[in-house]
């Protein structure tokens, strides 16, 4: 989920196709679950503890209890022919049922400049693994075990520590994001929530997340379906000191450029459509002007900006607490602006 500007105008017919189908799209539940660890045997960074935590967290948090911890021999030749093996192994493990595989990672890593695709590095170097050439082995594969495994075959969601731009802590550093990850899982847990969904967790992560820390990254790769995972309630450990997600209410601003009808018939037709959605998809419109489109600034929670940004082209401006600060300090007469008054132009 990149966070650069883009100029693009989106068609209002467009726009609105679109996030009925984000909507839409609730999710699907798996009959079988199963998770893949990742790390490499050559790191010092406390790969072992994260692969660890993260593993009680989706047995505790997901009721997952296939979690297999997978530390690639240090004396390997041929890292990734191991990592795709133990990978195959698991698509046919999940044979005849609508299944979901979680394939994490843990440890170094860069995005190729060239190709922008990541690498898995060991902390040596060493040892290299281009993700793609794994992905693109699976989805070539004539194996029939894919066509129920919806994230190799149909979709794939990623959630991130942070983007190219940005270095990410590891464990013996201070907080590790699979630490965050787990404080995260947990908060949404006891908040009484029977299932979650990627977004879900991706929201979590930036309203609990450290000042210092950058920002996760979201992304959907194929169709827009969420992936749905029910929390287990079962007994579990104590998960220590975690703050309630209430606690830290934090929304998103984002703007997105519109076109196709007069300008105040988008703002209506905008307004008409954002008041049919669910309250869980709730967008509001904070401010709005004319320019060769219209160019609406929203907010919304991380969870339905995630969701929107993964469908439409829209721009991340920040992430906010409360009302805005300033209340009306420039004239109206400045600028055409719409936004404010929305219901009211509709209502006159």
């Amino acid at each position: 989920m990149s966070t650069a500007p883009t100029s693009a105008t989106i068609p209002i017919e467009e726009f609105e196709t679109k996030l009925r189908e984000t909507v839409e799209a609730r999710g699907a539940t798996y009959q079988h679950d199963k998770a893949l660890i990742l790390r490499f045997e050559d790191d010092a960074s406390g790969a072992d503890q994260d692969a660890y935590t993260l593993s009680s967290c989706m047995h505790d948090v997901f009721g997952i209890d296939d979690v297999e911890d997978f530390a690639i021999d240090k004396t390997s030749q041929s890292p990734r022919f191991d990592v795709l093996e133990r990978i195959v192994a698991k698509v046919r493990q999940l044979l005849g049922a609508r299944s979901l595989l979680i394939i994490a990672y843990i440890g170094h890593g860069i995005i190729d400049m060239e190709s922008n695709g990541l690498q898995l590095l060991s902390e040596s170097g060493s040892q290299k693994i281009d993700w793609s050439l794994i992905h693109e082995s699976i989805l070539a594969s004539t194996d029939g075990s894919l066509q129920n495994l919806d994230v190799l075959a149909r979709a794939v969601q990623i959630l991130a520590a942070s983007d190219r731009h940005s270095k990410v802590r590891s464990r013996t550093d201070g907080v590790s994001f699979t630490q965050r990850f787990r404080q995260a899982a947990y908060a949404l847990k006891h908040a009484g929530n029977l299932s979650v969904n990627v977004e879900s967790i991706f929201g979590e992560l930036q309203r609990l997340k450290p000042s210092k820390a950058p920002d996760a990254v979201y992304n959907i790769i194929g169709n827009a379906h969420l992936l749905v995972l029910p929390l287990c309630h079962r007994s579990s450990s104590n998960p220590g000191n975690l703050e309630e997600s209430s606690s830290n209410e934090t929304s998103v601003l984002f703007k997105i450029s519109l076109t196709g009808r007069p300008s105040d018939v988008i703002l209506k037709d905008f307004q008409q459509l954002s008041n049919t959605i669910p309250p869980e998809f709730k967008v509001t419109v904070e401010r709005a002007y004319e320019s060769n489109s219209v160019l609406l600034i929203c907010r919304a929670s991380w969870e339905t900006f995630a969701r929107i940004r993964a469908t439409l082209d829209c721009v991340f401006v920040g992430a906010i607490k409360g009302p805005c600060l300033v209340q009306d300090a420039v004239p109206q007469k400045s600028t055409r602006s719409f936004g404010d008054d929305i219901q009211n132009r509709q209502e006159g």
